[in-house]
């Protein structure tokens, strides 16, 4: 393991800790310079690192869950295995390469090892996760650098994964540290503050991008109008065209609805061979809410075109 200094931060609050993370790339975020992160894009970290302010994700009810859960999911395997475990409170960084992580436990003992928990949905696991014929188990992607990224800044050459599936089985998974895979996150870190102190964004996924465009372009000046750029026209009939696709696919779905419905009558549920269908009743609700503003988007097409 590459000696650097590393600071290790005990935050005062949750905005303190979010601001600490803001001046690094940390385990959380590591998978989009690869391309591999499900929950953000290259493109939208670099804006984020871009920005002055700081960036605090509402959590789902499934992390939200997850968190709350922890605890006790490391206690468990603690008291399975005879390990001590201890709860890190503290975020550890790397000024030189501006990396920075904050992982959830440790197990203390000769080795001092950092312990991460995954609380995971059994179909997910079985969707996400690599399960071998010898019993080896790999996780996500993103998570397994993840791990890397935690043992480069926390400068330890070993880390476990605790893994709960489906609220009744449990695995623990060892993971040494890779020379190789932390040379190159290292590397792809580096390239990617470089990219962000020079200002040159990294190439758009516009698939994957969309919703962040949608919100990096929200505002639109009232009464402004312009000429076509070009290749608009080109985007304007492939956006036509993929509308009438979804309108042709969503008379399709209805129609396989309907069809099914006449079948199972008024069946609350039915057992199929390889599927289910859940068609219970969700009654009436009065529900008020506050929108918040966004910016419409219409294609209107002249008579002829």
């Amino acid at each position: 393991m590459t000696r650097h200094k590393r600071e290790r931060i005990v935050p005062v609050d949750r905005n303190h800790w979010l601001e600490l993370r803001r001046a690094d790339v940390t385990s959380t975020e590591v998978g989009a310079l690869f391309g591999i992160s499900p929950y953000m894009t290259r493109f939208e970290l670099w804006h984020q690192k871009r920005s002055s302010g700081v960036v605090d994700v509402e959590p789902s009810e499934r992390m939200q869950w997850g968190t709350r859960l922890q605890d006790a999911i490391a206690a468990g395997i603690g008291a399975d295995r005879g390990w001590k475990i201890r709860r890190v409170n503290r975020y550890i960084r790397i000024r030189e390469l501006r990396m920075g992580a904050s992982y959830d436990f440790e197990v203390v003992g000769d080795e001092t090892a950092n312990f991460e928990i995954k609380n995971v949905d059994g179909l997910v696991f079985r969707q996400e996760w690599e399960e071998h014929e010898d019993g080896a188990i790999e996780a996500p992607p993103h998570i397994e650098i993840q791990v890397q990224h935690q043992m480069a800044v926390s400068g330890r050459d070993k880390a476990y994964l605790g893994v709960l599936i489906g609220g009744n089985r449990v695995v623990v998974l060892e993971r040494t540290s890779d020379a190789a895979v932390i040379a190159a996150i290292e590397l792809a870190v580096a390239e990617f503050w470089a990219s962000v102190e020079s200002g040159v964004a990294p190439e758009i996924d516009y698939a994957r991008d969309a919703a962040f465009i949608a919100s990096l372009y929200g505002h639109a000046e009232p009464g402004k109008v312009i000429e076509s750029p070009d290749g608009v026209g080109d985007w304007v009939a492939a956006y036509r065209a993929a509308g009438a696709e979804e309108k042709s696919a969503g008379l399709r779905k209805d129609e396989m609805k309907a069809r099914i419905l006449e079948k199972i009558g008024d069946a609350e549920r039915v057992l199929g061979d390889g599927f289910t269908i859940s068609a219970g009743v969700v009654g009436p609700a009065e529900i008020a809410y506050t929108r918040d503003g966004y910016r419409g988007f219409r294609i209107h097409v002249k008579k002829g075109k």
